[in-house]
């Protein structure tokens, strides 16, 4: 004989579960993307996610998963940022450029007759973007002031050069190169 109760039981939590799945899929038994910060039990253990070991620790007298030191590898980008034709001799353009960990970085190109110099837009002193100002990189804000083609202080108040970058000019295109630091 057939027991309704346990047919029943069976029936609902099939149903239930049949649900929770549409919802939410087969994401309730993947691994997350990041474990940092997240409970663990065992000290000392280690896991694999996404290329990423992560160690379980103890932080502040808790067993949570912290990133294995070490891991963090640079990653580089170089980047089709202009046709050659757009940049003449002595002139400046400012560009922005698909960073590797996401986002952009504005750069200054300019071209002189020793190359293509790429140089962060952004002022060392407070961070204001740079603009090609007469013979000179000028920021906006303070007024430093930078040579155009190798980012060093002409006039301050800012203290250190213009980030710079590496740039190539190939099959008619001008590539910038960023790194992840």
């Amino acid at each position: 004989m057939i027991d309704k109760n346990s047919s029943r039981r069976a029936f609902i939590s099939a149903t239930v579960a049949s649900f929770a799945w549409l919802i939410v899929g087969d994401r309730a038994t993947a691994a997350p993307a990041n474990l940092a910060g997240r409970p663990c039990k065992a000290k000392g253990r280690e896991r694999k996610v996404n290329g990423v070991t992560f160690v379980c620790r103890n932080a502040k007298g808790k067993l949570v998963w912290r990133r294995k030191p070490g891991q963090a590898a640079a990653k580089i980008v170089a980047v089709r940022v202009l046709e050659s034709s757009a940049l003449d001799l002595g002139s400046t353009k400012v560009v922005d450029v698909p960073a590797p960990n996401g986002g952009t970085v504005g750069v200054v190109l300019t071209r002189t007759s020793a190359g293509i110099t790429a140089l962060r837009v952004n002022c060392t002193h407070q961070g204001f973007p740079v603009g090609r100002v007469g013979a000179v990189l000028e920021c906006e804000l303070h007024g430093s002031q930078f040579n155009p083609e190798t980012g060093a202080v002409i006039n301050g108040p800012a203290a250190r050069p213009l980030t710079r970058y590496d740039a190539s000019e190939t099959n008619g295109g001008i590539y910038v190169t960023v790194t992840t630091n």
